[in-house]
């Protein structure tokens, strides 16, 4: 009977972790060796197949169009718009996870619009977890959370969110 419970207890415990997914993304963790700011946390974000690769270039590609025509990106946790003097600004986006919690972009013909849904949950999956781990690791510096070739989020340490584009001009 000891053993039934223990059995079911582990199994209870893995059932509580995140979603498996198609390990699309790869978080790289480093801290600052400056004199500026030792010790401050950095997380990027980048895909890691080929697939995956082609499918986010094809996404930021289109949702750097939107914002720069005024029109917001839904990005899971947040809702990202560029501001008149050429600012990111953030509202809250969804709380818990849909693939519609993204802003699905216009891909070319060769790519498959369904691998979508794959590609941003598991993309959710590492921006939630970087987000998590910046909060704690945002003393006394802020920690940096980069999102390839999009955004990249300052996290302060009293858990403010800041944004600027990464790899783009608006």
């Amino acid at each position: 009977m000891r053993v039934l419970a223990v059995i079911l207890g582990l199994l209870l415990a893995v059932g509580a972790e995140r979603v498996p997914t198609h390990d699309f993304f790869r978080i790289t963790l480093t801290t600052s060796r400056s004199t500026t700011t030792p010790g401050a946390w950095r997380y990027i974000i980048v895909p890691r197949t080929k697939e995956a690769r082609l499918y986010w270039s094809a996404t930021t590609d289109d949702w750097v169009r939107t914002l720069r025509l005024g029109l917001p990106v839904h990005f899971g946790p947040f809702r990202i718009e560029l501001s008149e003097n050429k600012t990111l600004r953030l509202e809250p986006g969804c709380e818990r996870y849909h693939p519609r919690c993204y802003t699905r972009p216009l891909l070319p013909p060769a790519l498959e619009s369904w691998k979508l849904d794959l590609l941003f949950a598991d993309f959710h999956n590492a921006f939630l977890w970087s987000l998590e781990d910046a909060q704690k690791h945002a003393r006394p510096y802020p920690a940096t959370v980069a999102v390839s070739k999009f955004v990249r989020f300052h996290v302060n340490p009293k858990g403010v969110f800041l944004a600027e584009p990464l790899g783009w001009k608006p």
